[in-house]
């Protein structure tokens, strides 16, 4: 109860802090009150285009994060007992892990376009994510059963799918609920820099084209309220699976 109490405390002195600073401003065009951003939420909540842009968001999420998890998955696991591959993806991987967000986002719209370049982009933020922790669930192995299995004449493909996928699932899952959070905010930013037709990041960018802060506030509480909502729904998870 009492963290309930902090939670709503806490949206308190935000809204208040809001409140005052519209009120400095005094230019609803520029920096509207939260009595019109609400307003304008409650018209957007009651628009169906409203969902549908959502829904467009989720579908390019839950390919990107399907196609870097199971690319990630199989090059992590096979990357953890063959050096060459991974000494291959070291530079790859740390790339990745290293290069700005927005430069990156840049990038990849001037090779791919606006429409592939979404997938592409979050595809490429996850991948090191589900990858690195495919790797170490397999480095974390016991030594001697590594042994065992390097003295077996055992196909490698049973091997990894009988053995080191097994082992690494712990790791894996917690690379994949780490990655559903991230993965959203970048499509977000991606969508809103592409300007890509029916998403979030296009409304929010239509929002600012049109001087309409109002909506741009809008969209902001309800991405904070999906972005939420997902991390809420994988913390439930990683605790229901420990």
């Amino acid at each position: 109860m009492k963290k309930y109490i902090l939670y709503l405390t806490t949206i308190g002195v935000v809204l208040l802090l809001w409140q005052l600073q519209a009120m400095r401003i005094d230019k609803a065009d520029l920096f509207p009150y939260p009595s019109n951003v609400f307003q304008t939420l409650v018209d957007l909540l009651q628009s169906r285009n409203t969902y549908s842009i959502i829904l467009s968001s989720l579908q390019r999420l839950s390919l990107a994060i399907g196609a870097s998890t199971l690319v990630g998955i199989v090059l992590g696991v096979v990357s953890g007992f063959n050096q060459t591959l991974s000494t291959l993806l070291r530079p790859i991987v740390t790339s990745l892990r290293t290069l700005p967000v927005a430069s990156l986002i840049v990038i990849i719209l001037i090779i791919y376009g606006m429409t592939r370049s979404l997938y592409v982009i979050t595809f490429l933020m996850i991948f090191p994510l589900v990858y690195e922790a495919a790797k170490q669930g397999v480095l974390n192995m016991n030594p001697t059963l590594k042994m065992a299995l390097a003295l077996e004449k055992i196909p490698t493909y049973k091997k990894v799918g009988k053995v080191y996928l097994p082992l690494a699932f712990p790791y894996i899952k917690t690379g994949f609920l780490q990655s559903i959070g991230l993965g959203f905010k970048v499509l977000v930013m991606a969508e809103f820099i592409a300007q890509s037709p029916q998403s979030i990041g296009e409304a929010l960018a239509r929002g600012r084209d049109n001087f309409q802060y109002d909506v741009v506030f809008a969209w902001t509480i309800i991405l904070i309220v999906l972005v939420t909502v997902v991390e809420f729904g994988v913390n439930k998870l990683r605790s229901y699976s420990q």
